[in-house]
C-alpha cells in the first residue's frame, strides 16, 4: 500500500518546482531560446488566423529580439 504522505510531498515538490521555473522564466532570469522560439511560432500561427495589425507589430519586435539574442534568423512579418 502506498504511503499517502509521501505522495502528497512529491506532489507539493513537483508543483513548487514548476512554479519556480515559471517565475524565473517570466522574469527573464531563465533565458531559453528554444522556449521563446516555440512561443513565437505559436504566436505567428495565431497572427495568420486573424491578421491583427497590433499583434503583427508586437510579433516583429519579438522576432527582432529573438534574432539578436539567440542568433535565429526568422523573417519579420509584412504588416501592410
Amino acid at each position: 500500500m502506498m504511503n499517502w504522505s509521501f505522495l502528497r510531498i512529491a506532489i507539493i515538490i513537483g508543483l513548487a518546482s514548476i512554479s519556480i521555473i515559471t517565475v524565473l522564466y517570466s522574469t527573464g532570469l531563465v533565458d531559453n531560446c528554444s522556449i521563446k522560439h516555440a512561443n513565437l511560432i505559436n504566436e505567428l500561427k495565431k497572427y495568420h488566423e486573424n491578421l491583427d495589425p497590433v499583434l503583427c507589430e508586437d510579433l516583429n519586435d519579438k522576432i527582432i529580439e529573438l534574432n539578436n539574442k539567440c542568433g535565429i534568423e526568422i523573417d519579420v512579418v509584412d504588416c501592410g
